[in-house]
């Protein structure tokens, strides 16, 4: 039976690695026919083994007994590999290169995933990923033709969560999880999540270590605050084993209600845990009876991660049985953009109805265990639903409330449509503030600064060179901007265009007519405030010669954590440092006013840091609790180009550069996607009605 809802959302996951080869047996003396075998290579953690091998070979007995009387009979031979061992790379790129392997499924962590994807990609091996579902990494090879995710990534799990909040009616939540790539889906999203869905963010904690979770865990103990919910997302069976001891000690009214990631619903906890808990695991649809035929065939529930790897083997059996191994991307593809009315299951009668359409030239519209298999549009590297059973975990033992599933809103899109998002919670402005008397306006003055300084965050570097040109562009001489970057991009070995930046894949280099003041290396946060308090010396001779008539714009774009960001690979400049540096140029009359705009994750964290200094705004890419996002990827280089705050700044200083303040931030918080672009310090500052950008321009 097929959902109504093509629902939304993003990604998939990923578990096994099937590789397969084409290899044709004799006649079959007993049966008649020939067989053809694809072997396959199934990449599992070893925990998993007994129950991904049980699943497995139902799988390929359900595809072979869909053949019964068919002349040649396509089977899958499984070859299993535990994704915990040492050789796992070379195992992985062995059978990536390797000819007679035909496809790969898994691994089951996102971070083997990608050794897998990168493998893969010179030979464009098909790379079929059950619940590999970190948002980063699917969000990475989305536009990879020869990947096929099939559970949407962990940004459709958060959301799901903090529904279960919303109407739960707690008054705030927490988010609790691992410093890794599964648990960077939770802290990227958590907060922009939140807002969206009007819940107050009191804490977001990651933790890399055991100590470091006893220690988030000590935090939780707040006895000033009740009913919140904390989302606690662990990255291994074994961290929950340790939070479990650790929140025992603590006092559970804080918390009454704990939600877990899909992580926490494993065989292994049942009878080890002393607390209850509620938590989400993507799931077989219970429609389509997997999970009624399976209770019945194995006297237990299915766990996280076998329907998927069911329906990896069938699309294969299927793409495999009735097109072959010529291009198997084309036939898996063929597979899931059928859109014949077919409204039978994936029982082996009507598995074998459906190879018997598709070897005639039809295009059933066919579905897996899990559901639908409709992928997005653009690149079919992802299905656009995914179902979540809802369970608890008491006293031991796992029960199943009910089955969830994204509910259709903007906020959960496919695969790339989730990085268009609208933020729909926007700050409100008093359009009747009084406004500040400033002198008249003398002059403009510009401060660019680009923090990063390796090639992998090359955006961050090329975006500061983008709004250095912008400026000029717009009236500045080169002695009115200072331009602080490591300047090591034009000519990176990793560069394809020898001495061209760009922050699009077709714009302008940016390179041209490009004068860098002080390399990111050379100074640090002491030598800003002597270059901002226009205090010059032999080696910083460049500096500002900013008023108390004088506008000053500041752009920032770099790396950011909770009250501090990054200077360089390893500075650090702490919000407080922020706060003293423009304090001082207020006491020293050296600004009329100042617009700082900054790209950084946690941003928000300076802007509520600089709160109640006169004459100063902040525009963040971000609020206190959120990453911000890159937003424009060249597929030559592989490297993230720009920012989606910052490019959407710079389009509208060219566009509308008399834009109004308060027109602005409607702007930015409308098209910055997966963080809140926000404004501080604007009782200080004046009306966002009046004040214009324009003012910041010459």
């Amino acid at each position: 039976m097929r959902m109504n809802n093509r629902l939304t959302a993003l990604l998939l996951h990923a578990t096994a690695v099937i590789a397969l080869t084409g290899c044709h047996d004799e006649e079959n003396q007993t049966a008649g026919v020939g067989t053809v075998t694809y072997k396959v290579a199934v990449i599992m953690p070893s925990s998993a083994e007994c129950d991904w091998n049980r699943t497995i070979s139902w799988a390929k007995e359900n595809l072979e007994q869909a053949q019964n009387g068919f002349r040649q009979i396509t089977r899958i031979e499984t070859e299993l590999k535990n994704e915990d061992d040492a050789d796992l790379q070379a195992y992985i790129e062995q059978v990536a290169a390797d000819e007679t392997y035909v496809a790969v499924i898994g691994p089951y962590s996102s971070r083997n995933a990608a050794l897998a994807a990168r493998a893969c990609a010179k030979s464009r091996k098909p790379l079929l990923l059950p619940i590999a579902t970190s948002t980063e990494f699917q969000r990475t090879v989305a536009d990879q033709d020869h990947i096929w995710n099939l559970s949407q990534s962990d940004l459709t799990q958060c959301e799901i969560l903090l529904t279960q909040a919303a109407v739960s009616e707690v008054t705030g939540v927490t988010l609790l999880t691992s410093d890794d790539d599964y648990g960077q889906s939770f802290s990227d999203w958590f907060a922009f999540q939140a807002v969206e869905l009007g819940l107050n963010v009191d804490n977001v904690l990651t933790y890399s270590n055991e100590e470091e979770l006893k220690s988030s865990v000590a935090q939780l103990d707040d006895h000033t605050q009740r009913n919140r919910m904390l989302l606690f997302a662990p990255s291994q069976v074994a961290d929950v084993l340790c939070f479990d001891k650790a929140y025992s000690e603590t006092d559970k009214e804080t918390f009454p209600i704990v939600y877990c990631s899909d992580v926490a619903y494993s065989k292994s906890l049942e009878g080890h845990v002393e607390n209850d808990y509620e938590g989400i695991s993507p799931s077989a649809d219970p429609a389509s009876g997997f999970i009624q035929a399976y209770r019945t065939r194995f006297g237990e529930d299915p766990m996280a991660g076998e329907a998927h790897l069911f329906d990896a083997i069938s699309l294969l059996g299927y793409a495999l049985t009735a097109y072959g191994n010529t291009d198997l991307n084309d036939g898996i593809g063929k597979i899931i953009i059928g859109r014949e009315t077919w409204n039978r299951s994936w029982l082996a009668s009507d598995m074998q109805a459906a190879l018997i359409q598709l070897q005639a030239g039809h295009n059933p519209d066919l579905n897996g265990v899990t559901g639908d298999w409709t992928f997005d549009q653009k690149y079919h590297s992802s299905v656009l639903n995914t179902t979540y059973c809802h369970w608890t975990l008491r006293n031991g033992h796992y029960k199943t409330l009910e089955y969830l599933s994204p509910d259709g809103s903007g906020r959960t899109t496919s695969t790339l449509q989730v990085w268009e998002t609208q933020a729909q919670r926007y700050q409100q402005f008093d359009q009747n503030q009084q406004d500040f008397q400033y002198g008249e306006l003398n002059d403009n003055w510009a401060i660019v600064i680009g923090t990063s300084d390796t090639w992998a965050n090359y955006r961050h570097q090329a975006d500061a060179m983008a709004m250095y040109q912008i400026l000029k562009r717009h009236g500045y001489d080169e002695d009115h901007i200072i331009l602080i970057i490591a300047d090591n991009l034009a000519y990176d070995p990793h560069n394809l265009y020898p001495g061209v930046v760009k922050v699009t894949p077709d714009g302008e280099n940016l390179y041209t007519d490009l004068h860098v003041d002080y390399n990111v290396a050379d100074i640090n946060i002491t030598d800003l405030k002597e270059i901002l308090m226009d205090r010059p010396s032999d080696r910083l001779p460049q500096t500002l010669s900013s008023g108390k008539n004088d506008n000053l714009f500041i752009f920032w774009c770099g790396h950011g954590s909770p009250n501090y960001l990054s200077w360089g690979s390893y500075g650090i400049v702490y919000g407080w440092q922020i706060r003293d540096l423009l304090q001082e140029m207020n006491q020293a009359g050296r600004y009329r006013k100042i617009l700082f705009a900054m790209d950084a994750c946690y941003s928000g964290t300076i802007g509520k840091a600089c709160e109640g200094i006169p004459g100063v705004l902040f525009i963040t890419a971000a609020n206190a609790y959120e990453p911000s996002k890159a937003d424009m990827k060249d597929p030559e280089m592989g490297v993230w180009l720009s920012n989606g705050f910052t490019r959407a700044f710079q389009d509208i200083i060219d566009e509308n550069p008399s834009i109004t303040l308060r027109d602005l931030y409607y702007t930015l918080a409308r098209v910055t996607v997966g963080s809140h672009a926000t404004v501080y310090n604007i009782t200080n500052y004046g009306n966002m009605y009046t004040n214009t950008l324009q003012e910041f321009l010459k």
